[in-house]
């Protein structure tokens, strides 16, 4: 097995919420931003609050196409911080071409794929019309799972991130406090319909049959709503009824970015079949 020193893992959220939502991932080769929700200026600020180089930005890999997760900003900074190239899913790249992307800055993917010596395994979401995608990201036996917008809790997403190390994921809204926060009711029915977003009980039901699978070393929350939920209703929603990851827990704000984080080393993934 190659030594642990060799196969370097380790990400930061830069920010997340309804404003912008950007994740950067360092591998062997370099970093790859998983979406662009900030402008480059501001991107590149977070990412040297974390310590990473944003002249080593190898690629962005985008989850889908909603404007907080690929700014406009960018339209103007083709190639990206240091001509990185933009992955979309193939879905996804005709409304990303016709948000006024350059055609020659992008890359389809259907599949899995390898950017900077980091693995990236691709899982469809249903999320409004085009959906959005979870990922598996993997340097050797080291893995962390996203998944953000992603409608609904289902045994085919636990599947799918099971075995992680570090799992990040959106934990977007309190039911009461959508219900109650005067927005139109289409909104709220698109957001709580299971093409919408995750609430805070949904995001712990996956967190915790993910850790009973194999535990894990740190759950990250991702998209709190501002006007529809809270950092501190989360936590004691955490520390009531799953103190087993309350210490675990990290909730990633809109302003600034999480503390980095390196998923150690496994010698297999788990998954809910086996292993």
């Amino acid at each position: 097995m190659t030594r642990t020193a060799e196969q370097p893992l380790r990400l930061a959220v830069l920010g997340s919420g309804s404003s912008g939502n950007c994740v950067a991932i360092e591998g062997p080769d370099g970093i790859v931003l998983l979406d662009i929700g900030f402008s480059p200026r501001e991107t590149r600020r977070r990412m040297e609050l974390c310590g990473m180089a944003p002249a080593s930005v190898r690629a962005v890999v985008l989850t889908h196409p909603d404007t907080d997760h690929l700014n406009s900003g960018w339209k103007k900074a083709v190639g990206g911080l240091t001509g990185p190239r933009l992955l979309v899913r193939t879905r996804h790249a005709e409304t990303v071409r016709g948000m006024g992307y350059d055609h020659t800055w992008i890359d389809e993917f259907d599949g899995a794929f390898d950017r900077a010596g980091i693995h990236f395994d691709p899982c469809s979401m249903p999320h409004d019309s085009l959906g959005s995608t979870a990922f598996r990201i993997s340097v050797g036996n080291r893995c962390a799972a996203h998944a953000t917008d992603c409608g609904r809790a289902s045994p085919k997403l636990v599947e799918f991130l099971a075995g992680a190390d570090v799992l990040l994921l959106e934990s977007n809204y309190d039911p009461a406090m959508q219900r109650a926060s005067g927005r139109s009711p289409y909104l709220i029915d698109r957001i709580m319909g299971g093409r919408g977003h995750l609430s805070n009980a949904e995001a712990l039901d996956v967190a915790r049959a993910v850790d009973r699978v194999q535990p894990l070393a740190a759950l990250v929350l991702l998209h709190l709503s501002r006007q529809c939920n809270c950092p501190r209703l989360v936590e004691g929603l955490y520390a009531e009824r799953a103190p087993e990851l309350h210490g675990r827990l990290h909730i990633s704000g809109q302003h600034a970015p999480t503390a980095t984080l390196a998923p150690a080393e496994r010698l297999h993934h788990a998954t809910l079949f086996g292993g």
